[in-house]
């Protein structure tokens, strides 16, 4: 069964209520009429509408394209209301002018170029989201907004004179569109002209002004044609854009300044006004219109959403935790690898290994505690035991931090021809003690720590020269100012004042790529006897960071706990030359003092979760015989830390994108598990996904991943409606342990 059924008799009714407007000869608005509206309820079967929004340019190149994205919202009269991700979309001229309603799956596009291109939407049935149906010679590119029910197309301009149009066939947009009435302009073609938004259903125009959403009625008389009156629908209606699903219905969407927030989905009933659902589902961006036909009706609710056809059910089993975190037993060894730019062994060097959070609070100078040396093998790893007993302030930082000790290890040489200083920075952690909650072990267990070496050109009083003025032209910022970006990897590298080209190359220095040249060790041994390593704190802030998130579709509700302490790990930023790096990971499972998340909510939801972190900048430096020899920056996550006045945890954006049938489809069947009526699953063991771009401190985006415990965990409670609630994870079954995160058909 196609989700978008088919809309009977729709030039039939517009007709007809001409037909009884006329005759009644009214005075005022018929504000009550709702053209096309089938005979009978019994007659509408639709519960789904096409809904496309034409995402915003992401370049000011006029040459470039912009993404029209297909949704579905999922009755929108009901308390059921959804709006689902088909996961089509197609690109389209910035330039171009994007137009859509009736109910036919018929979308325009009026080209810059003077032609009017009509396509057919077929992904109900596995086709093209655009597929070229007929070319027409106007010239709409000019035009303030154009407007069409399907039969009737209104070209308006800025100055508020409208042209109207009629095509012959909407139903399959290959007709002929017809002009019938030339520079009509009145205090209603005005005030759509001025208006915030404007639309049409059936045979009303709506727009919205100042959150007054008003209506006036189409009247065609022979083979001209009128705009009926005005008449307010709703008034106080906090939105930046409106469009009606359908005879009866309207829908908003309202914008903020914060991404979290932004673009949140509302919908309302008219006669009276009526909310549904204030919070569908937030982060839709971009021009949004609807292929609005005749009639609504309420979807069975015993029927999960979906896109197409059912989507294929068969595989999975009911879901369980997975069993208990294995805890890896404690060990004082840190092991790691350094390679040349190139990827190739860097042997010979001298590594010091470092404690990293002794004195978060230090303001001047401060010695950094080593706690060895080694020497990179043959093939560039390097093996470190740490001594048996540590110093008191490190001793003391593992307690506070559940056990677990990071550390930071550093190897420094010089390119045999070119003479470039490099330096290698690896963030560590290790348990040393056994851990109070397994979580502990998130960062500790991970990953392998090869790490390139870089270009060290920094000199000894360098300042960093970050600049919050810049920040904004950051890759950092622009991802976490788009609602929609929240599973991109993190890059590599980094700028902290503008983005780097695809081309960039850290390893070109003086106009040599030194990536393969041969590193020799420094001339002056690096052991505690001769040199010492400083840092000192450039800056500190605290930024609300992702630490994970919860889904729950149709007839669930979904809960995100982060209670009592930390059990998460963050990148760390390293700059030693012009641009930043990411060097490995810091775990921290200190005490919070509180416990935060959201609970019991949906269903249709999906956020992300966010807790404040103190993020420093370190200017680092190793010293031998009193000469300065490297000279490096550090961006590092240091602990929980609510700001004054500000939040304890916040919700994070809507990642609603990841759930629904569509990618339920696509998710391997060996990653589904489904909960069954009224009962609840909860993910506590293992660790999540690592959240790319997770934060932006100081110009820089850096991701984060967090362990489960009892204490940290995303769980969802299925609803009492009948059939199987389906989840999947990420990276494998619930049951597995390596899920990571598990999203909600």
């Amino acid at each position: 069964m196609s989700s978008v059924s088919r809309r009977r008799g729709t030039a039939t009714a517009v007709q007809a209520l001409s037909t009884i407007v006329l005759t009644a000869g009214l005075t005022a608005a018929p504000q009550a009429l709702t053209g096309g509206t089938p005979a009978s309820a019994a007659d509408c079967t639709t519960y789904s509408v096409p809904t496309y929004v034409f995402e915003p340019a992401t370049s000011n190149n006029i040459a470039s394209k912009r993404t029209l994205h297909k949704y579905m919202q999922w009755g929108p009269q009901s308390a059921d209301a959804d709006l689902l991700d088909t996961l089509y979309t197609a690109t389209l001229p910035m330039t171009s002018k994007v137009f859509t309603g009736g109910g036919n799956g018929i979308i325009y596009e009026a080209t810059i170029g003077g032609q009017v291109k009509a396509y057919k939407d077929n992904t109900a049935t596995g086709g093209s989201l655009l597929t070229a149906v007929k070319t027409y010679s106007f010239n709409w590119s000019s035009a303030k907004r154009i407007l069409t029910n399907g039969q009737w197309i209104l070209v308006v301009a800025s100055d508020g004179t409208m042209d109207v149009y009629k095509q012959s066939s909407p139903a399959t947009g290959d007709g002929t569109i017809t002009q019938v009435a030339t520079d009509m302009k009145s205090s209603i073609t005005t005030s759509i002209a001025n208006a915030d938004d404007a639309w049409m259903v059936n045979s009303a125009v709506q727009w919205l002004k100042d959150g007054t959403i008003q209506q006036t009625v189409v009247l065609p008389i022979g083979t001209s044609f009128k705009l009926w009156g005005s008449t307010d629908i709703a008034t106080g209606v906090d939105a930046a854009q409106a469009w009606s699903p359908g005879g009866g219905a309207i829908s908003t969407q309202s914008v903020t300044s914060d991404p979290d927030t932004t673009g949140q989905i509302r919908s309302f009933t008219t006669g009276p006004w009526t909310s549904v659902d204030d919070d569908i589902r937030s982060g839709v961006v971009g021009e949004i219109m609807a292929d609005a036909g005749p009639c609504l009706t309420d979807p069975d609710p015993e029927i999960a959403p979906y896109f197409g056809t059912p989507p294929d059910e068969t595989g999975g089993e009911a879901a369980t935790d997975p069993a208990d975190n294995t805890v890896p037993a404690p060990t004082r060894t840190v092991t790691g690898k350094f390679t040349l730019g190139n990827g190739n062994a860097a042997p010979g060097l001298p590594v010091t290994v470092m404690a990293s959070d002794t004195d978060p609070d230090a303001t001047g100078q401060v010695t950094e505690p080593i706690l060895g040396t080694a020497t990179t093998a043959a093939d560039g790893s390097w093996s470190l035991t740490l001594p048996s007993t540590l110093p008191a302030a490190v001793q003391k930082a593992v307690d506070d931090n559940n056990g677990v000790l990071n550390v930071q290890a550093t190897a420094t040489g010089t390119t045999a021809t070119s003479g470039v200083p490099v330096l290698g920075v690896d963030a560590l952690s290790t348990v040393l003690n056994a851990p109070a909650t397994p979580s502990a072990v998130t960062a500790a267990a991970d990953g392998d720590h090869t790490v390139k070496l870089a270009p060290n050109t920094l000199s000894s009083t360098s300042q960093d020269t970050y600049a919050a003025s810049t920040e904004p032209q950051t890759f950092a910022a622009q991802v976490a100012a788009n609602p929609t970006a929240t599973d991109q990897d993190t890059p590599l590298w980094q700028s902290d004042n503008s983005t780097l080209a695809a081309s960039y190359n850290p390893y070109l220095v003086n106009g040599k790529d030194v990536s393969a040249e041969t590193v020799n060790p420094p001339i002056t041994p690096m052991d505690s006897g001769t040199c010492s390593d400083l840092k000192f704190k450039d800056s500190s802030s605290t930024k609300y960071t992702v630490v994970g998130e919860a889904h729950a579709g149709w007839d669930a509700k979904a809960t995100f706990e982060y209670e009592s302490s930390m059990s998460s790990s963050f990148d760390i930023a390293v700059k030693s030359s012009g641009n930043w790096s990411i060097g490995g990971t810091k775990e921290l499972s200190g005490s919070t003092g509180v416990s935060v998340g959201y609970a019991n909510k949906g269903p249709h939801y999906a956020h992300q979760y966010k807790v404040p972190v103190e993020y420093i900048k370190y200017k680092h430096q190793h010293i031998c015989s009193g000469t300065v020899r490297s000279t490096w920056y550090t961006i590092e996550a240091s602990r929980y830390k609510a700001p004054a006045g500000g939040a304890v945890g916040a919700v994070g954006k809507d990642v609603s994108s990841k759930d629904g049938s569509a990618n339920f489809d696509r998710s391997p069947k060996a990653n589904r598990n489904y909960v069954n009526p009224g009962n609840t699953l909860q993910l506590s063991h293992g660790k999540s996904v690592k959240f790319g771009n997770a934060v932006s401190a100081f110009g820089v985006s850096l991701g984060a991943k967090t362990g489960y415990d009892s204490n940290h965990k995303q769980k969802i409670v299925a609803g009492d409606r009948s059939g199987k609630h389906w989840i999947w994870g990420k990276n494998g079954s619930i049951s597995s342990g390596h899920a990571g995160v598990f999203y909600s058909k």
